[in-house]
This record gives C-alpha cells, structure tokens and sequence, in this order.
C-alpha cells in the first residue's frame, strides 16, 4: 500500500516566498508523498504557536529575539520551541531618506524642524531608530505630517513623488523591490546615517543589530552609513514538525539550492519615460548562493532535530 501524503502548510506573505514555497515544495515532493498548502496572511510565529501553520519564512534576528525572549522582535516570553530548517541569504538594511528640498541631512535636523513630512515607512521596524533621536510617528503626524506605505518599486516611488507624497522614504534595503530606492538614489534623496553612540545603544538595549552601507551602495551615499542590520530569510517551525518532514525539507532545501535561487528572480518594467522605451530591472531577494544553511549563528534559533540529523548525515555537523 501506497504511504499516504503528509500534510504540510506554509505560511507566505509576500511574492518571493511563495517562489521559495514552490521551490522548496518541488524538492520536498520529490523525497516523500506531500499534501502541501500555502496560507496567506496568516501570523508567522504566531502561527506556529496556535498549530495553524507548519513553516514561516523569519529573519536571523526576529527568530534570536523570539527564541530567547529577550530583544525588540521578542513579542513576549521566550518561545523556546522554535526551531529552524535553513537560512537563505539576503543581505538587508533599513534606509532612511529624504527628498533634495527639505535640505535635511541628519535626524537631528529632523527632530528640530518638525517638517510635515508626507513618508512612506515600515513603521514597525523603524520607529526605534526614531525615538532615539527623540520623536516618534505620531509626533510626526502632530507635525501636520502622515504615514503611508508603498510598494518598493520605482513605478510606485515616481508616483508617490508625482502627488507629492514622497517626502522621506524609510524602509528596508534588500534586493526585494529595490528599485525605489534606486529612483529615489537617482532623484537626489539623501540617505541619514545612525551616529555610533545611537547605534550602539539600540544594540546593547534592544538587542539591534548593524551593518555598513558602503560607499557607492546607491547613487549619492559618499560615505559609509551605519544602517540597522536586517539580514537573511530562515526557513522556521515548530519543535513539534514531523521528524521526517524536517528531514526531507532539510534535505529538499540542500538538493535544490540552485532552483531556490533561480526561482527567486524577479523582473520590475521599470518608469517610462519620453519615449515610448522601457527599462527591464532584474532582481532577486537573495544575495548570494545558499551555503552553510544549516549554521546556527545565523539561523538565530536552534535546528530541528529531524534537519539536524540530516546535516550530520552529510557530515557539515
């Protein structure tokens, strides 16, 4: 008799994982008989804990805080069944920018005028960074300002920017969507750098982490930036997975890394001009080949002991 399909759900909520989701599923699929189904919109970790999902896609320093109860992204007590199957690598940042006219080169500046910015901003993440140099969201909104949000894709930047809504821009920097900040780059913004002393107190409080953003990164950054690190997509469970499917999606992820990764390529038209003329901008959300997906130090919670025993099978543990 034929073994019956395990069920398996992920969670996806936005268009790269459900690339990795399919990527993955094909090489899970091809070791063990699978009944895979994606959820959408569904609330990650919280997911895990209530049973409703099997698989969420978390950043290195989200699962670190979760796991151990401590750090900005720690959401309450430790969840100390977390666990991990792989990391795939996306080097991210969080940019902050503000257009040419406000002649606004610092947070400080910022906090002084109290210009009524029109900004688009992932407020969740961000926000810490702004309380450090003393204001908040809502005091820019009391500055007569607002808080929206965009796609990060120069079509939706330039629009923004046609209505008159784009007057700082704060966000993530990875590959996904990148071209906003490529417009904005080209359209004279100017990208704010975290003093050292900012910086390393959000570190030793909240558990933040850095990263440099070098010069020449984007068009108009002269120096380096001391930007808030944000790096790298893990692939999360439960402790309570099936043995056997983390094995196999441990497995799955290792044998199918060239096909993750190509499935993760993606295509923006780009802004047309004068002319009737295109620009095709390729991009994907991974910066580097997957490699070492089974470290530790990255995947900011422990493995599952169905992957672990895959990679000690293979001999990297």
């Amino acid at each position: 008799m034929a073994e019956a399909p395990k069920p398996i759900r992920f969670n996806a909520s936005w268009s790269t994982q459900f690339r990795f989701t399919q990527a993955i599923g094909r090489g899970l699929s091809e070791l063990m008989p699978v009944t895979a189904t994606v959820l959408v919109g569904r609330r990650g970790d919280e997911g895990l804990a209530e049973g409703e999902v099997d698989i969420v896609y978390t950043k290195s320093v989200n699962n670190e805080h979760q796991f151990n109860g401590r750090g900005f992204f720690s959401n309450g007590p430790a969840r100390p069944w977390l666990r991990t199957i792989a990391w795939l690598p996306q080097e991210d940042r969080l940019l902050f920018a503000v257009a040419p006219e406000l002649n606004i080169s610092t947070f400080e500046e910022l906090a002084d005028r109290k210009p009524a910015l029109k900004m688009v901003a992932q407020t969740g993440s961000t926000e810490p960074f702004l309380k450090a140099y003393g204001f908040s969201y809502d005091d820019i909104r009391s500055w007569g300002g607002s808080i929206g949000s965009m796609e990060h894709t120069a079509r939706d930047a330039k629009e923004r920017r046609d209505r008159g809504e784009l007057d700082a821009f704060f966000g993530d920097g990875s590959a996904y969507d990148f071209s906003a900040w490529t417009w904005v780059a080209q359209h004279g913004y100017r990208f704010l750098d975290l003093r050292e002393d900012v910086m390393a107190k959000l570190e030793s409080e909240l558990g933040l982490r850095r990263i440099t953003t070098p010069v020449g990164f984007l068009p108009g950054i002269t120096t380096n930036l001391i930007s808030p690190d944000d790096s790298h997509i893990v692939v999360s469970c439960h402790e309570r997975l099936d043995d056997e499917l983390a094995y196999n999606l441990a497995k799955g992820i290792d044998l199918k890394k060239r096909d993750i990764e190509l499935s993760s390529i993606q295509m923006d038209y780009g802004v047309r001009g004068v002319l009737p003329i295109i620009e095709p901008t390729y991009w994907t959300s991974l910066t580097g080949q997957i490699d070492r997906q089974w470290d530790e130090k990255i995947t900011g919670a422990p493995l599952h002991d169905g992957a672990r025993r895959y990679y000690k099978e293979i001999g990297v543990l």
